[in-house]
Parts: structure tokens; C-alpha cells; sequence
């Protein structure tokens, strides 16, 4: 491996040297001198960085009185520079040596430029619809396992869905709600370069739940990405923003420019170097007061011990549990595990005392990663960049972690009649191993869960190393040792990724041109997944390996004619795409092994399992776009698409969807006269759109096929019957906007509301089984979003030394099941350990649902002695033992897995060369379901369960006395102490059953990242004659959060499979605090 990147690196640099030209200057020198002022001609600016054009190292700073001064050559060109404004350039002639210059800021000059669909840049104020952008600097400012972390809290309206399953980091992003019923079609399409690219998910297990072969997150495409080699991301959230990528974009798209060479002569090298570690933090609330034991007994024993074999001569039976219902910690002395000596096979009592039995299995982790950029320019028309970055991780669960390098290359030569561009990008990450996550025997947080709290998490650790047949009894028989899982039952991947494109731009006559592009995704993936001897799962070992193959390919035209006639301005387009999709999963088994230690499948015992998936999917489409605008302040945008997928059926496969937008720039309307009658006015604009989006299906869904089993030569029939006329769900979208800056700037606010109703869902309703399948395909079903979304830029203070930047955005969806299918009046969208999410008409895609408390009907109510009466509809059902009852026949609605609202801020103050800057983000309301609480509790392990230990408890409620003549429900308050607490806690307040005790509001408000960044001053920069910029900054991630949420991340969620599901924690691993340092250097 070393050898190939020593190999590559030469190859590089021998291209930039035969790519490199460079022009000898001729001509005398002499002196410059000057003055810079800001724009009203009299400040001067300091630090202002003047230099000759296309020199590499020539250059000086103003000083204090922006006075400069500078050797250089008649017709020469000066670039002044400044952070924060416009750049100027004036040429030396005519035996001038007095040249001064005044700045203008950019936020008065430049207009902001976004990217859009199929990588056109627009000028934002030219848009009808809404457009988010966030720049590198807000990609990279902190280091993350997944780069999208940096967009929380920063675009109103975007969405992430975590599963906190390591160091995979996963990611589901959605954009503007759920809009069908199939959560895996509701996600954002990613676009790089105008090219779309894979972003999903392969599992390799199961459920999360109670399943021995639960999922391991090995990541999802989008997380690929190298943010070092990100320019920009646009976030394009209606369908009218998207509707030229097609039925994929229906969600809204995720659009990334990559980096390229530099724009101007020279050759530059960026290096950047970063250094983070991260600890689990937010723990449980875990009591410390009683230890292990059933129903409150008094004794406990790990062993059975005789007398003869203790060193004190006392004899005990063996009385121990994994519950916490037993003796309260008072200096006691019991048998405990470590107890046992095996040199001498005697027992010693040890000190019954609460011990670190669970967050002490948490390492501290850390990550490096070392990236260094070669950009240069030959000033004839020809760009490069190189970057090559490094990146080693290892997270916070023993021997777990990953190592990924990334390689880019970006190169532009642009022609007299063409433009010619290429850009690709390698990506390699493996993996030793990746912990396994959820309710598993296999799972490190399962055996946690089920750990004693009188145990020493290091107890552990030395049954492993020591083995485990030189004990008595094993520490925790119900689930493997966490450190076993950690080093044997591993988890290993080696991906290789290539993706990129090529074009060639032809201008084929004045304002026509012609874009000829190909674009490549293609990911190679190899995994296994294996399991000692001994592995209470699979006592005689298992391996699995897999091969996972993805393939994309787009082909795409685009024929532009752009001309202005007087005020009138025009820009059409024509072009086409072809999309080619291939996925191979390639997957085998052996469920027991011949011999121990080896894993391959030759040392299978009974048979290798396989399993192999392989689809192809091709979607053909023709485009056109006209853009129209008048006096630069009238705008309208017309577009069409019409797609051809090969998952649909002939005859169905051909659907048609048209967009159109327009706003209007009230500031630039000069008849108006809005800037002369209100000039703190600087900008206000008002926008429109609609647009009518398809999205096609996967493919095999259109016809039925037999579908093989575990046997050879063995089949079945289909269980759900196919839709061979199926037509594409439809999303239709409405959208205003208004857009507003005050005070030159200095107030910056943009509102956006949508509606968007999508229809002829593709959904396998449930069918009678009579019929011999379980469900069948129909297209049915009516779902609508509403939403506002909110973000404004505020600048209080912007003087020449210090800026004070906030940005605050703010968004809220209504989502509402409008139908499902004819005859069903319930759909499960996800289920979890307990509790499902359910759409009904009426309802949304997000209400929870579960068992809780039986609760008093409506008209319930307390009769007083003088007759007067009490309502007590609502209240909790108490039995005559003084017990809650638990409803076990209809299911209760618990809330809404979705939040109300989502909010973020964004604030930076600057003090010449230091930056603060700091981000929160926050959201209000949403329910989600945690196991991890409910299995604490009920084993009696958090201060939750300490209110009336062994004394009681009076539960609020009602008891039932009758029913009066209406039928009315007659009761009384309860008086009744509960006989048995831990009845109480076990069966009734913290039964599994019970979602409604282990529910709660996901509300939260983080401190998302703080970063403190000193960038050296220009004076030094200036004096090295190397260096042309220097940064150092220390950072901090999820170092506050406040939230109801019990304990780990509140924006939970588990993975199950392939899929993030939202509303639901299943024995989660901790959310972490990161802190750490960075380098960057530009020579």
C-alpha cells in the first residue's frame, strides 16, 4: 500500500510539473507607493494584502495607516484583498508610482451565487424558490464521523435521524417531513457535481431487537465524502428546486461542489492537520443504595460455598440475581465473583459495595486525520488540485474503530472552443471491527444492561483474559462478555470507493453551448462478521463474510442558448440523462465451524447459507428549462421532465412532471422607488413556485417470483403479490417566499411556506390470507406536508477590527394523513422493542403508539359524601391491591415521534485574527420509546425505582366501585399501599408492556460546537516569504445538552437492518463529548 501512494505522489507531482508553464517577466522595477481606504474614502485599512497578479511570493500588507509599498514592473497588474470586501485591481503604467485604492465591502458588491440542479450556478436572487448554502469552512471547523453533523442546526427545514450505533455514525436525512408511508423513500438525493450519487445503506443483519444477528453500522454512501475536498453543499428542499434530477429528487437534494484548482497563477499547498478525542457522557441515573437480589432479600451469594472451601469458614447457598431488589449497601460482606481464588480454589467475602459496572467499559476515543491539498494554475486557461487525506479512528468501545484515506483530483483546461473538466475521487475505509448495536447477546450494551451493580466492569475484563472455564460460574451467563465481543466477535469491512465524472463544455456559437458529462459511482465492499467457540448464540462458532457491489452511471447532455435582448434576458436549456443503476449482494453463512479459530467458509460444519441479491435498474429521461428575466429584477423559471424507468411496466413507465417559479426583486423595481423612499431597505424579494414530481420503485416489484429458501433446490411462493400496472407516486409541491435585507445587510431575513401532497403511494396493503399472500401492492394513499421555514443573519456589530455574526433559523411541518388504502383504517409504519408507529386518516406518519395505564372513561367521576361529584375521566385505574392496571386490549396513542419545531443558532464574534464561534442547535416536542430505561428500571438499577423501596408505595389514581344507571363510571380515590414494591416496579410501573412509562418528550437544546481559532497575522504571514496563511483552533461538540430525555442522545433513533427508525431507542451506545485541535497551513 505504501509503495502504491509513493508511486502516486511521484505521478502527481511529475504532472504538475509538465502541466506547469511559467512566464518570464521582463521590465524594470521600481517603487509603489499607496494608500487603501475603506469605501468612504478616508479610513484606512490595515492588513490588506496587496500583491503582483499572477506572482507567487511578491507581495506586502498595509500597515496600521494602510499606507503599502511594493517593488513592480510596468504593466503589471496590483490585486488588493481583504477580508470581508471586494478585491480591486489596478494596473501600473505610465510612470505612476502613487497609487491608492478604495475598498468596497461585499456584502454591498457581490451578488451570493448558489449551485443548483444538475450543477448550474444561479444567482440566489434570480430563484423561486428556497436554497440554503453552507460553505467549507462550516463543513470543517470540527471533526466528525459523519461530515453531515456540521449542517445541524445551520438549514431550516433539514432533518437527521441518528441511531448512535458507533462509529459508523449513520445518518438518515429528510428534508421538509415524511411523505410516504415507505420511511426508506422519504430520504434526500445526494448530488456531487452535478451528478447524483448512492447514499444508501446495506445490511448485513437484522432487527435490533432480540435478534442474535442484529445490525452493525458500517455507514451509509453519503458519510464517503471527504469535507477537506467540499467547496460548498446547497440544500435544494422543494420538488420545484429539484425537478430536473427526476423522480430521486422528489425529497429534495443535497447538493455538493467539490473543490478545484486555483483561479489564478501560481501553485499553492493547503495542509491541515486535526486531532480529536471523544468520551461517553449523559449516563443513566443509576442508584447506588441497594445491590443485587429477588423481592427484597436480605442475603446474597454469587457461589455456593461450603465451609471447608472459605477462608473464613463461612458456608453460603448460592442467592444472587441480575435484578436490584436486593440488601442495602451497609458494609456487609458476601461472596461475590472475584471472590473465588483459583490458585487455591478457596473463597474469600468481599465488600458488598456498589462498583463501576457500566461506564467503565468506555474507552476514551480518538481521531487523526492529516489531509494535505496541492491546488495550481498555469495562467493559460489550465487548473489542478491534489489532495490526498488520512484519517484514524479509534472509538469509544475497546478495539473498535476504523481507517479511511481519500484521494481527489480535479482537473480543468479550458480551450478556445471548449472546456474541459474531470474530477474524480478514491475512497478506501476497513475496519478491524464495528461493534454490533441493539438488544443481542452479541451486543456490548445488552451485557451492560444485564451486569449486576456490585460488579467491577474490570471483573470482566479478567475473566476474558484469564478464560472463563477457570471460574466457578461465569460472571453473566444471559449474555457474552462485553470484552470477548469486543475482540473476538468481530465485525471487520474493507470498502473501496471510486466516484467522480468528466465533461466537456463546447461553445458552438455566441451565447450556445453544449455540456457533454459522465459521471461513475461505484463501490466495492467486502465484510465478515465471526464468533468464538463458547458464543452463547452459536456454541460452535459462526462466520458470515459478504460482498456488497454497487454501480452507478449517468450519462447526461445539456444544450444551453443564453441572450440578453435589451432588459430582456434568456436562458434555455435541453438536455438528457441516462441513469444505470447494478447492485450485487453477494451473501454466505456458516452457522457452526469444524474448527475453532478458523473463519473461512471451507471450516463450515453443516453447509455454507448463501444468499445473493442482483438488480439492475435503468431510468432514460429528457429535460428542458427556461429561464426568463427582465430589467434583472423579474424572474421566472420554466422547467419539464419526462423519465422512462425500466421498474415500471410498459405502458406505466413513462411519466411526465413540470415545474415553474418565479420572484420578483421589489429593491430593483425602480419605479418602485422603494430604495430611494426607504433606503434602509436594501433588498426585498417575493417568490413563487409549483411543481408535480414522479418517483418510480425498486425494481421486482412489478411481477411476482418464487423466492428460494435455506435449502438447496428449495422454494416458496411470493407473500406479497405484485402490481404489474403500478404508476409512480406523485408529489405535488406550492411554495412562496420572501426574502429581505436591512441596513446594508447588517439584517438579513428569508421565509418560506410549502405545501406538498403526495399520491398513488406504492404500499403493500394487507390482504386476507385466503387468498395465499400475506399483502399485494396497490397504488393508494394521500399524505400532506405544511410547513414554515424561517432563517435570518443578523450583524450587530461590523467595524473595521470587530464582527459579530448570528444566524438563527427556525422551522415547523404539519404533516397529516389525508387516506390510506381502500378498507384500511390503520397502517404500521415501524416497530420497535415495544410500541409502533401507526398512520390512520386524520392522524400523521409520526403517532407513537403503545400499552400504558387503563385509564377512567370520559364521564368517570367521584361522588363526595354531599353528592357532588368529581371527574376523574382520564385518571389511572388502580386495583384493590393498590397496583396500577395495565391495558392490554387497545393500544394508546402516546404522541408524535416528530418534533413541533426545530430551531438553530449560529454565532461568531471576531477580533481581528481570533474567531469565536459557537452553534446550537434545538427542537420542541416529539416522543420516542427508550428499552434501555425500561430494562434499567424494572430491573430496579435507577434512583427511579428508590421511592418506597421495601415500604411501599400509594400509586395516584382511582379505584373502580361500579357503574351507576347512565353507565358512568363510579370511583373512588385509592388509598391502597402497594403490598409488594417490587411488584410494583417489575410487573405494573416498568412492565416491558408499559410504553407509557418509558415515553418521553425528545425536546432538546444543544450546545452543538464551540471552536476558538487564531489565524496568525498577516505582518508575520508576509515576513515568512513562505507561509500565505496559519490558523490554530481548539473545538468542542455536544458539550451541554438540555432535554427531558432520560439518559445517551435525544435525536434517537435504532437501526434496524438497513433503515434508521425514528421514535424508538434500543440498547443504544452513549452520545459523546469531543474536544480537540487544529492545524492549518497555506504555503
Amino acid at each position: 500500500m505504501k509503495l502504491k501512494l509513493l508511486q502516486l505522489l511521484r505521478t502527481v507531482l511529475l504532472l504538475i510539473e509538465c502541466f506547469w508553464l511559467v512566464d518570464s517577466a521582463v521590465g524594470q522595477e521600481y517603487t509603489i507607493r499607496g494608500f487603501v481606504f475603506d469605501k468612504d474614502g478616508k479610513t484606512p485599512l490595515a492588513g490588506v494584502t496587496v500583491i503582483i497578479k499572477n506572482a507567487t511570493v511578491r507581495g506586502t500588507v498595509t500597515g496600521t495607516n494602510g499606507q503599502y509599498q511594493i517593488q513592480a514592473k510596468e504593466g503589471e497588474e496590483l490585486v488588493f484583498t481583504f477580508l470581508g470586501y471586494e478585491s480591486a485591481i489596478r494596473k501600473i503604467g505610465g510612470g505612476k508610482s502613487q497609487i491608492d485604492v478604495t475598498l468596497t465591502p461585499k456584502s454591498e458588491q457581490i451578488e451570493s451565487v448558489v449551485v443548483t440542479a444538475l450543477g448550474m450556478t444561479r444567482k440566489q436572487k434570480a430563484l423561486g424558490y428556497a436554497v440554503s448554502k453552507v460553505d467549507n469552512e462550516d463543513l470543517t471547523a470540527a471533526v466528525s464521523n459523519n461530515w453531515l453533523d456540521a449542517l445541524s442546526g445551520k438549514v431550516a427545514g433539514l432533518n437527521f435521524d441518528h441511531a448512535s450505533s458507533g462509529p459508523g455514525g449513520s445518518i438518515r436525512v429528510t428534508l421538509r417531513g415524511e411523505s410516504t408511508v415507505n420511511m426508506d423513500n422519504n430520504t434526500a438525493l445526494f448530488v456531487i457535481d452535478g451528478v447524483p450519487m448512492s447514499s444508501g445503506m446495506t445490511a448485513m443483519g437484522g432487527a435490533a431487537y432480540n435478534n442474535t444477528d442484529a445490525s452493525v453500522d458500517y455507514g451509509n454512501g453519503a458519510a464517503d465524502l471527504n469535507p477537506e475536498d467540499i467547496e460548498s453543499v446547497s440544500v435544494l428542499k422543494g420538488p420545484a428546486a429539484t425537478a430536473l434530477y427526476g423522480s430521486r429528487a422528489a425529497n429534495g437534494a443535497i447538493v455538493i461542489t467539490t473543490k478545484a484548482g486555483r483561479d489564478t497563477k501560481g501553485i499553492g499547498v493547503t495542509f491541515s492537520s486535526n486531532f480529536s478525542f471523544e468520551r461517553a457522557g449523559y449516563w443513566p441515573d443509576f442508584q447506588n443504595e441497594y445491590g443485587p437480589g429477588n423481592n427484597g432479600a436480605q442475603t446474597y451469594s454469587f457461589y455456593t460455598v461450603k465451609a471447608d472451601d472459605s477462608t473464613t469458614g463461612e458456608a453460603a447457598t448460592r442467592t444472587y440475581s441480575r435484578y436490584t431488589w436486593g440488601p442495602r449497601y451497609e458494609g456487609q460482606k458476601f461472596y461475590q465473583w472475584a471472590s473465588y481464588d483459583p490458585a487455591t480454589n478457596m473463597y474469600t467475602p468481599l465488600d458488598f459495595v456498589p462498583r463501576d459496572w457500566y461506564k467503565g467499559f468506555f474507552d476514551t476515543g480518538a481521531t487523526y486525520k492529516n489531509s494535505v491539498a496541492i491546488s495550481g494554475n498555469n495562467g493559460k486557461g489550465g487548473s489542478i488540485r491534489v489532495s490526498f487525506t488520512d484519517t484514524r479512528n479509534s472509538w469509544i468501545v475497546p478495539n473498535t474503530g476504523y481507517k479511511s484515506q481519500s484521494f481527489a483530483l480535479a482537473l480543468n483546461q479550458k480551450l478556445r472552443f471548449v472546456e474541459l473538466t474531470g474530477k474524480v475521487n478514491y475512497y478506501r475505509k476497513d475496519s478491524d471491527n464495528l461493534p454490533m448495536i441493539g438488544y443481542s447477546t452479541s451486543s456490548p450494551t445488552y451485557t451492560l444492561l444485564w451486569s449486576r451493580n456490585n460488579l467491577d466492569i474490570h471483573w470482566y475484563e479478567q475473566e476474558y483474559r484469564q478464560g472463563k472455564d477457570l471460574y466457578p460460574q461465569a460472571l453473566n451467563n444471559l449474555a457474552d462478555n462485553p470484552y470477548a465481543q469486543a475482540y473476538e466477535q468481530l465485525n471487520t469491512m474493507d470498502r473501496d470507493r471510486v466516484y467522480g465524472n468528466v465533461s466537456a463544455t463546447f461553445g458552438l456559437y455566441e451565447g450556445l453551448k453544449l455540456m457533454l458529462r459522465s459521471g461513475l459511482d461505484m463501490n466495492r465492499e467486502f465484510r465478515t462478521r465471526r464468533k468464538p467457540f463458547g458464543t452463547l448464540s452459536n456454541l460452535n462458532g459462526y462466520y458470515r463474510q459478504q460482498n456488497v457491489e454497487n454501480t452507478e452511471l449517468n450519462n447526461d447532455f445539456l444544450l444551453t442558448y443564453d441572450r440578453g435582448f435589451g432588459q430582456l434576458h434568456v436562458n434555455a436549456s435541453l438536455g438528457g440523462n441516462s441513469m444505470y443503476q447494478e447492485t450485487r449482494v453477494m451473501t454466505a453463512t456458516a452457522d457452526e465451524l469444524l474448527t475453532e479459530g478458523v473463519y473461512n467458509l471451507s471450516n463450515a460444519k453443516s453447509g455454507v447459507i448463501t444468499k445473493s441479491q442482483h438488480s439492475r435498474k435503468m431510468v432514460n429521461s429528457l429535460y428542458g428549462l427556461i429561464q426568463l428575466s427582465y430589467a434583472d429584477c423579474l424572474f421566472l423559471d420554466i422547467t419539464g421532465r419526462n423519465d422512462w424507468s425500466s421498474a415500471l411496466a410498459p405502458g406505466h413507465w413513462s411519466y411526465f412532471y413540470p415545474s415553474i417559479s418565479a420572484s420578483w426583486i421589489l429593491t430593483d423595481t425602480k419605479v418602485l422607488g422603494i430604495r430611494d423612499h426607504m433606503p434602509w431597505i436594501t433588498f426585498l424579494k417575493i417568490r413563487a413556485s409549483w411543481a408535480n414530481v414522479g418517483n418510480d420503485t425498486q425494481p421486482f416489484v412489478i411481477n411476482n417470483y418464487y423466492a428460494s429458501t435455506d435449502f438447496s433446490s428449495g422454494y416458496f411462493l411470493p407473500t406479497t403479490w405484485a402490481l404489474y400496472n403500478m404508476k409512480p407516486e406523485n408529489v405535488e409541491s406550492w411554495e412562496f417566499g420572501l426574502e429581505a435585507k436591512f441596513l446594508q445587510n447588517r439584517i438579513t431575513f428569508d421565509a418560506a411556506f410549502y405545501n406538498n401532497t403526495t399520491t398513488d403511494q406504492i404500499i403493500d396493503t394487507p390482504v386476507d390470507y385466503s387468498t395465499g399472500v400475506n399483502s399485494k401492492y396497490i397504488n393508494a394513499g394521500k399524505i400532506r406536508n405544511r410547513g414554515v421555514e424561517l432563517s435570518s443573519r443578523l450583524q450587530p456589530i461590523r467595524i473595521r477590527d470587530f464582527n459579530w455574526d448570528v444566524n438563527l433559523t427556525w422551522s415547523k411541518n404539519w404533516n397529516k394523513v389525508i387516506s390510506l388504502a381502500p378498507g384500511v383504517d390503520s397502517w404500521v409504519i415501524s416497530s420497535g422493542a415495544r410500541g409502533q408507529v401507526i398512520a390512520t386518516p386524520g392522524g400523521t406518519l409520526g403517532d407513537l403508539y403503545g400499552y400504558g395505564y387503563e385509564k377512567a372513561p370520559e364521564g368517570s367521576y367521584i361522588l363526595n359524601i354531599d353528592g357532588s361529584k368529581i371527574d376523574v375521566s382520564g385518571q389511572t385505574i388502580v386495583d384493590e391491591h393498590g397496583y396500577p392496571v395495565l391495558s392490554t386490549d387497545n393500544l394508546v396513542k402516546m404522541g408524535n415521534v416528530q418534533p413541533d419545531w426545530r430551531a438553530g443558532l449560529s454565532t461568531s464574534l471576531k477580533y481581528k485574527g481570533i474567531r469565536l464561534s459557537a452553534t446550537f442547535a434545538a427542537q420542541w416536542g416529539g416522543m420516542a420509546y427508550s428499552l434501555t430505561h425500561a430494562q434499567l428500571s424494572r430491573q430496579g438499577k435507577l434512583t427511579n425505582t428508590l421511592y418506597g423501596r421495601y415500604g411501599g408505595v400509594l400509586h395516584e389514581g382511582v379505584n373502580i366501585r361500579g357503574l351507576d344507571a347512565q353507565g358512568h363510571m363510579v370511583c373512588t380515590p385509592n388509598t391502597t399501599i402497594t403490598e409488594n414494591v417490587v411488584t410494583y416496579y417489575l410487573d405494573r410501573v416498568y412492565s416491558l408492556n408499559n410504553v407509557e412509562t418509558s415515553t418521553f418528550d425528545t425536546s432538546y437544546l444543544k450546545l452543538r460546537e464551540v471552536r476558538i481559532e487564531w489565524m496568525l497575522p498577516k505582518k508575520w504571514i508576509t515576513r515568512s516569504r513562505v507561509l500565505q496563511g496559519a490558523s490554530v483552533a481548539i473545538f468542542g461538540t455536544n458539550l451541554f445538552c438540555w432535554t427531558n430525555w432520560p439518559f445517551y442522545d435525544p435525536e434517537v433513533g435504532t437501526l434496524n437492518g438497513a433503515s434508521i427508525t425514528r421514535g424508538f431507542e434500543t440498547a443504544s451506545y452513549p452520545m459523546t463529548r469531543t474536544y480537540g485541535f487544529n492545524l492549518k497551513l497555506s504555503f
